[in-house]
């Protein structure tokens, strides 16, 4: 029979280093179990081996040592390398400024003993320092000056270590990369280990193990003389602890309590005559102290300069560490300005020693700073290329390991003052910042009337300005630094989700980036999410030879159609329950005003609302995810929304919060920008309530009286460009369901086509008529779905359409004027020479003359729309734009087959054609001509230009419709697609999105091409008001017009 202890065979060696960050409480175990024969035959009671694998595996059966209020971690916190797994994860980082320098991504000393000490269970704030120290002394992470250990402090400042930041993103896990259908990310089981756990902290914390006594429970110590309950801690004074780099530690920061083994430097009182100390005042002896203490830094900040050339650049140069293709760029890129920010100090330090020589009291220093820090300008561009730096030199380390070795003697050796190079580094930004609190200590010191105050004032007034310009262009230089990595290393998981992200513009920006996971699981996938001004994009994050890949995981979601939503049924604290006020508990996606009073619309929007997946998250309510905080990101187009949909979980609820506030500042900054287009109400508000949806809108009379067409009827009004001006429209016409209307001036008719596809004409002089008398119609055609006026051949043309699902038969007539003769002699076709008049029911007037039939077409597909131009009629249909020439009957596509670059539309209007395809066909084609005699064509899914051969124009040209647009509009440099729920607003020239307006129920009532005025007219439910609709002109806002007079520039070739 086996037994369960022979199921265990081997157990895990364990790390045996001693770890002295750890004051010598960390040591390594290593235990070791053989098979015993004898206990296998026998029924003898096996020895108890516990190991600390085991234990870390089973550690949920052994409390903790006190008892939490709130859930923690279930890793077992003995061992390093968990608590710094978690510690990574659980972290929040921000931007923190230090001596006025900023410093992005850090945490501070207080959040981090915080975070440790909820890990590691415990209230004893002491061991969560000394295990924070272990980590930090294993390169976790370090002081953004490289000067102290880690401090429980909020003053103090901390970063991951490049290397630990990619080791603990990327551990090694058999992963899914597929996304799950309720929307979450999930990983590949086939994905390749990036990461290097010798990079992981590793260690035993022996005051957190457990007892090796497996009945050894609760706070009690046990039987056993070694159980680790049994011995009290011993205290320790972390003030001793307190471990300096042994540069930069100035009195006026520690109140002149200084540790004797910082500095082998002297006070100045030590080393002046007795008698001249005593004869001046106290004051001064302070500001004499300030002085020597600006002197004496400023030699060892000299003298770190001198190392870096002497022990670092220098053998670079001289040995072959590095191939000589690289060398030299290599040495710009990480020293870059070191030599001439060392001729500066040093001219400077010697200006200084000189002014100490000439007398042991200075009297005056504030000329010599102000004659040097003129000079100070290579800070800036050092500053900037520092986050470039530092990028380039663990790369270099990553993928040379003769470098690497290198690196570790010369900073292993004493010369180094057990500093890395990346502490030496950052002194000349971190001497920079020194600068004004050395000068102010001077300066608060030194008598009013003393000739340095005006001099000190000046030269702490002008590091300043260097500090702001350095934080300015070093936060430039990053942002550019890391737009050009990505858009280097960027590669798509899916083909089709492929979207120009133009990361090299002049103004691109990242606004926020960071990681979020997949699911609740503290093991889950993590994903680089970054928040770019116009995209946010997910990535996974791939490190192959020490060069960062970034693969886009799901289609990037514009900003102004990204919804961001915390699902309700996961509130696990109270504080997530109140993160944003007024964004949570209205249960719709669409509660935001749309177009805010004066009804200006916006570029972006910032509807972030609760829109839930109710019925797909209930693995939320489990217990064990409390440590989570999900988030539920949207896609606003129908089209996209389904596949792009997920949801992604914060470690944190400041995390979640910060990235909620960052996506709604963002959209809030983007509507404060002056819009491309304004929405300016038609007629007065609340007219027409949602249950009479309006259809159609026309202008006649030069603008100044509308049509519209409504389900109970026309309405005629006043047309005005001003609210106030705007009175409420009356009825015309009491018809059912009234879908297009149009007026032929020229004839003086009225033409109706309801939803039962009967075309109906009305006499002009039915707008002037009494309303309560509706004059009679006349029937013009039946089975009519839609109908088309235009000019064609200098003459007023309509076409009506009878359409069944394989042929199509084009009718086209032309309006008779009263006046003129019922045989007129403009014959357009030879086909059609006798003019047939249209019969009129015996129930309706046929007194008039009305129409005449001239030309009848024919298509094998079924047509869609219809228009008319100089001498084409256009067709759409299944097959694309056919263009029948109206002179010689003469039939051709509008795209030419033969050319390559449109193979990627022609092969559509191939499938759709097919009888075994299942793709909707494109039913919505519109055709613009822009001012230089291009034309600009608008499918469904797509937009570009052809030239009048149907040729393709600037293949790299395209633009992918974000919606399902239902119609287009044309306003150069400008085209609008309508969406249901919003509209696209796409710059022509070069493809961007310019503005996104969103509403409910939005649809196109005219979209102003080729008519009286180029006026575009829609409809949307009144966001102030459901229960109405809300009627619209679109209008170019002035900002915008008076850019547009600047020119066109054509698209890229």
């Amino acid at each position: 029979m086996t037994q369960p202890w022979n199921l265990i065979n081997a157990t895990k060696t364990f790390n045996k280093k001693t770890q002295h960050a750890l004051m010598g409480n960390l040591k390594g175990k290593d235990t070791n179990m053989a098979k015993n024969n004898d206990i296998k035959n026998n029924n003898i009671s096996p020895p108890v081996v516990i190991t600390q694998a085991i234990l870390a595996q089973h550690s949920h059966k052994f409390p903790p040592h006190t008892t939490p209020a709130i859930q923690r971690p279930t890793i077992y916190a003995a061992l390093l390398s968990r608590v710094a797994i978690e510690f990574r994860q659980r972290i929040v980082l921000s931007d923190h400024t230090k001596d006025g320098i900023e410093h992005k991504n850090t945490f501070d000393g207080k959040e981090a003993i915080d975070k440790l000490a909820y890990i590691i269970r415990t209230s004893d704030r002491k061991l969560a320092l000394r295990v924070g120290r272990a980590l930090s002394a294993q390169r976790l992470f370090h002081d953004v000056c490289y000067e102290t250990q880690l401090v429980d402090s909020s003053s103090h400042f901390y970063e991951f270590s490049n290397i630990a930041f990619y080791t603990l993103n990327n551990p090694q896990r058999k992963r899914s990369d597929s996304w799950s259908e309720c929307g979450s990310i999930a990983t590949s089981h086939n994905d390749t280990d990036y990461a290097d756990h010798s990079t992981i902290p590793n260690g035993i914390i022996t005051d957190l193990t457990h007892c090796y006594v497996p009945t050894c429970f609760g706070k009690q110590p046990c039987y056993s003389p070694c159980c680790p309950k049994r011995y009290k801690k011993p205290k320790v004074d972390i003030k001793a602890e307190i471990s300096v780099a042994p540069q930069y530690i100035h009195r006026t920061e520690l109140n002149d309590q200084r540790p004797a083994n910082l500095h082998d430097h002297n006070l100045w009182a030590d080393i002046v005559d007795k008698g001249l100390y005593s004869s001046i005042s106290n004051k001064e002896r302070k500001r004499q102290e300030n002085i020597y203490e600006l002197i004496y830094t400023e030699k060892d900040y000299v003298q770190s300069l001198e190392y870096i050339m002497r022990m670092w650049i220098q053998p670079l140069k001289e040995n072959p560490i590095i191939s000589s293709s690289r060398r030299d760029d290599f040495i710009k890129k990480v020293f870059g300005e070191i030599s001439t920010i060392y001729r500066i100090n040093y001219k400077l330090l010697q200006s200084l020693e000189s002014r100490q020589k000439d007398h042991p009291i200075v009297y005056q220093i504030g000329d010599v700073l102000l004659d040097c820090i003129i000079d100070f300008e290579p800070y800036i561009k050092y500053g900037s290329k520092q986050y470039e730096a530092k990028f380039t030199l663990e790369n270099e380390r990553y993928i040379n390991p003769q470098f690497d070795n290198f690196a570790d003697e010369v900073e292993r050796h004493v010369c180094s003052n057990k500093l890395e190079l990346n502490g030496y580094l950052t002194k000349p930004t971190t001497r920079l910042g020194r600068y004004p609190l050395l000068f102010s200590a001077i300066l608060k010191n030194t008598p009013k009337d003393h000739p340095d105050q005006a001099n000190l004032t000046k030269a702490i007034m002008i590091v300043k300005q260097l500090l702001s310009r350095v934080n300015t262009e070093t936060g430039r230089a990053k942002t550019k630094y890391d737009l050009e990595r990505i858009h280097y290393n960027l590669s798509y998981k899916n083909k089709a989700d492929e979207v120009n992200l133009d990361l090299l513009s002049e103004d691109r920006e990242i606004i926020k980036q960071g990681i979020l996971k997949r699911s609740p699981q503290l093991d889950s996938q993590e994903y680089q999410v970054i928040l770019f001004d116009h995209y946010l994009v997910v990535f996974k994050l791939k490190i192959s030879s020490g060069i960062e890949k970034y693969v886009v995981q799901k289609r990037p979601i514009p900003i102004e159609l990204l919804n961001v939503n915390v699902p309700d049924n996961y509130n696990t604290s109270k504080r997530a329950s109140t993160l944003l006020p007024g964004l949570l508990g209205t249960g719709n996606s669409n509660a935001a005003i749309v177009v805010p009073p004066p009804y200006i619309a916006s570029r972006a929007s910032t509807d972030i609302g609760p829109q839930l997946f109710v019925n797909q998250h209930n693995q939320f309510n489990n217990n064990k995810l409390h440590n989570h905080y999900p988030m539920v990101f949207e896609h606003l187009s129908a089209k996209r929304g389904g596949s792009l949909n997920f949801i992604l979980h914060a470690t944190a609820p400041a995390t979640r919060k910060s990235w909620l506030e960052k996506i709604r500042g963002l959209q809030e900054r983007k509507n404060i920008k002056s819009p491309v287009f304004e929405l300016l109400p038609v007629i007065p508000l609340f007219e027409f309530s949602e249950s009479n949806k309006i259809h159609h809108f026309i202008t006649f009379n030069a603008g100044n009286q509308y049509l519209l067409a409504a389900d109970d009827g026309v309405y005629v009004g006043h047309y005005s460009t001003t609210i106030e001006k705007a009175r409420s429209p009356h009825k015309l016409l009491s018809l059912d369901k009234v879908i297009q209307i149009q007026v032929i001036e020229v004839a003086e008719i009225l033409l109706v086509l309801l939803a039962d596809k009967t075309l109906w004409e009305y006499n002009l002089d039915v707008v002037n008529g009494n309303p309560s008398h509706q004059a009679p119609g006349r029937l013009v055609h039946s089975n009519v779905p839609f109908f088309c006026i235009g000019q064609c051949l200098q003459r007023t043309l309509i076409c009506v359409p009878r359409i069944s699902t394989l042929k199509s038969y084009i009718y086209t007539y032309e309006p008779i004027r009263k006046v003129d003769n019922a045989t007129n002699t403009n014959i357009i076709s030879k086909r059609t020479i006798i003019p047939d008049i249209i019969k009129q029911k015996p129930s309706q007037e046929s007194k008039d003359i009305h129409f005449k039939k001239i030309k009848e077409s024919y298509i094998p597909s079924e047509a869609y729309a219809l228009e008319l131009s100089a001498t084409m009629m256009l067709i759409t249909s299944a097959n694309g734009v056919i263009l029948v020439d109206m002179r010689t009957d003469k039939a051709q596509s509008l795209l030419n087959s033969a050319d390559k670059n449109l193979s990627f539309i022609l092969e559509r209007e191939m499938e759709t054609t097919s009888p075994l395809n299942l793709k909707q066909p494109m039913k919505r084609i519109a055709i613009f001509k822009t001012p230089l005699n291009h034309y600009f064509v608008c499918y469904d899914e797509f937009a570009f230009y052809i030239d009048k051969k149907g040729n393709r124009l600037f293949p790299n040209f395209l633009i992918e419709w974000e919606g399902c647009p239902e119609r287009f509009a044309f306003s150069f440099p400008y085209v609008m697609a309508f969406d249901n729920s919003f509209i696209e607003v796409r710059n022509v020239v070069t493809g961007a999105i310019e503005q996104i307006i969103r509403g409910k129920q939005m649809k196109c009532l005219n979209n102003g091409h080729k008519t009286e005025l180029p006026l575009i007219f829609g409809t949307m439910t009144d966001p102030m008001n459901d229960n109405y609709q809300f009627v619209f002109t679109l209008q170019l806002s002035r900002s915008i017009q008076k850019e547009e007079q600047k020119g066109y520039i054509l698209p890229h070739k």
